[in-house]
């Protein structure tokens, strides 16, 4: 063999070296990317679902007494089988990665609160990830017909249909934007096409 010969053999298995490199890194980044991926998709649902859980558990402190909504933010407890308000905020650490819940009340009118339960966590050591859901919640010993519930979140919808039948949401490849709170609606029958709504009377 002279020594061009050697010579091209030695750069293509330089090249064959380097191009193995790309691919393993390029495979070693999906792999990386598709894992985020999914355990961010994982965290969302189950943020979707203490944030929808943080609303049911003020409306059940609301059923019970109205009065006991008084302004402010606070985490929750249970307490002889029945939702609390405890504290500024609630640790959720065994749930999320550093995840905390806090319930904010706010007054609408004298009969009406605006309530909002925001689940936070700390998806990595530097991005913090949130979901914050919306509802209004009426004394309802007083105000005998409205529209209640929580509204469906648009990340919950997967379809273009669905997602764009939901007040509030977009489709953009995915279903994006913040679902219209359930007591925005006045009449039974805008309240009733919108997911996760119910009529009251």
């Amino acid at each position: 063999m002279n020594q061009y010969s050697k010579g091209q053999s030695l750069l293509e298995l330089i090249i064959a070296i380097a191009l193995f490199a790309i691919v393993i890194l390029g495979l070693s980044l999906f792999i990386f990317n598709s894992n985020n991926a999914s355990r961010l998709a994982f965290d969302m649902t189950k943020a979707d679902f203490l944030a929808e859980e943080g609303l049911e558990a003020t409306r059940s402190i609301r059923d019970n007494n109205y009065s006991d909504l008084p302004v402010g933010s606070y985490g929750l407890a249970i307490s002889s089988g029945h939702w609390i308000f405890q504290g500024a905020n609630e640790d959720l650490n065994s749930e999320l990665n550093g995840g905390t819940r806090s319930i904010l009340i706010e007054d609408v009118s004298v009969n009406r609160k605006k309530i909002s339960s925001t689940v936070s966590w700390n998806f990595t050591e530097n991005r913090l990830e949130e979901v914050k859901l919306i509802t209004y919640l009426t004394n309802w010993q007083l105000v005998s017909v409205y529209c209640e519930g929580v509204c469906g979140p648009c990340s919950s919808f997967r379809n273009k249909g669905q997602c764009q039948n939901q007040s509030g949401c977009s489709w953009s490849g995915s279903c994006l934007g913040v679902c219209t709170p359930c007591p925005s609606f006045t009449d039974r029958n805008s309240c009733r096409k919108q997911t996760g709504c119910q009529w009251i009377q």
